[in-house]
């Protein structure tokens, strides 16, 4: 290992920890690019003649930013400043029912007030219209009558007034249900975190020999700018931090860089 010259071949992972309790809190292994940036403010002191004798060096600062080359749910949660729970949670579900023999049957149990757990049910018309077009039926907790559905939410069956719609047709329903899964939320009043950071790198010197790098950032305060996006472009994860000095420790390393095999 010659760090008198040597590269950075790849940026391996960021991992990001909890300050307080040292909890995993983040993990991004797909990064596509990452950089590391210093910036510090230099007054030139002058003498006689407006000679330049010296000079004032403060301010300096540190950032990282990078991309990841898929979303992290750790990475939202630092960003917005939230926690990653699981639990059951309502969601509005899109569902495409058939129609057979004036009925069909939900993909998922409607939540709601009873006899209104899902309200209107959309039929398309010749243009597969349903919003500027087709027709809407109501949801009655009775017998349905022409221009009606009743919903039994036990079964999930879905019962139409006879002959309001015929044999093969789709219609389209939207209702709360309830599923099991994760949920970040991003509240108003909170921000992003600050975490310390494992920046792991891959290393190679002018003899062709590999190494390993590791950059240390006690305190990586992460910034709550940042952007999701997908359809026509991958989704990926940009992120960008600031380094802070330690003052609870008293350490002011902005950032340490442990080299080895």
């Amino acid at each position: 290992m010659n760090i008198d010259k040597f590269t950075i071949t790849s940026y391996d992972q960021l991992t990001g920890f909890d300050r307080t309790n040292g909890s995993l809190d983040l993990i991004l292994d797909e990064l596509s690019d990452f950089k590391l940036a210093q910036e510090e403010e230099k007054t030139d002191i002058t003498g006689k003649a407006g000679r330049t004798i010296g000079s004032l060096k403060k301010n300096k600062k540190v950032t990282g930013s990078g991309t990841n080359g898929m979303l992290a749910g750790g990475a939202l949660a630092a960003m917005t400043g939230s926690d990653i729970e699981d639990g059951e949670y309502l969601i509005r579900y899109t569902d495409t029912i058939s129609v057979t023999n004036n009925a069909g049957t939900t993909t998922e149990t409607a939540i709601g007030t009873t006899g209104n757990e899902i309200g209107t049910i959309y039929v398309r018309d010749a243009n597969n219209a349903y919003i500027s077009g087709g027709k809407k039926l109501t949801q009655t907790s009775a017998a349905p009558a022409a221009g009606e559905f009743s919903y039994d939410p036990a079964t999930k069956a879905v019962t139409f007034f006879a002959g309001d719609v015929p044999d093969g047709t789709e219609v389209i329903a939207f209702y709360d249900a309830k599923v099991t899964g994760k949920k970040i939320t991003n509240d108003n009043g909170t921000y992003s975190k600050t975490l310390q950071v494992f920046i792991d790198v891959t290393c190679e010197d002018g003899c062709d020999n590999l190494f390993h790098g590791q950059f240390i950032i006690n305190r990586a305060d992460f910034s709550g700018t940042f952007e999701i996006q997908g359809g026509s472009e991958s989704s990926a994860q940009n992120f960008e931090f600031t380094s802070l000095p330690d003052l609870c420790t008293g350490k002011s390393d902005l950032w340490t860089f442990v080299l080895f095999d």
